[in-house]
């Protein structure tokens, strides 16, 4: 029974920290590095880098995020994400 509880635990944490947000060029090609930069109304909390799949964990927290800015050298930045679409994200950066 523990054992049982203890396995259900891990599998719930390991499935919370999946990516939820995916950058992503015009062709589908992941973007590794890109920042991320979530805001609430009235905070802004820490950058977060997309890893070598273009992929990234956005912990949510309070105060609730709102947006994500996107951005990388060398692309044209999209108007700021709602955070609030259905998971994961697809942020899609133009040359």
């Amino acid at each position: 029974m523990i054992r049982s509880l203890h396995l259900l635990l891990t599998a719930l944490v390991c499935a919370s920290c999946s990516p939820n947000v995916f950058v992503v060029d015009q062709d589908g090609t992941p973007i590794p590095f890109a920042q991320i930069h979530p805001q609430t109304r009235s905070f802004n909390w820490p950058v977060v880098e997309t890893d070598e799949k273009g992929s990234a964990f956005i912990h949510q927290d309070l105060p609730t995020i709102e947006f994500l800015h996107v951005s990388k050298m060398g692309y044209r930045s999209p108007p700021p994400v709602n955070y609030n679409l259905p998971k994961p994200i697809t942020v899609v950066l133009e040359r």
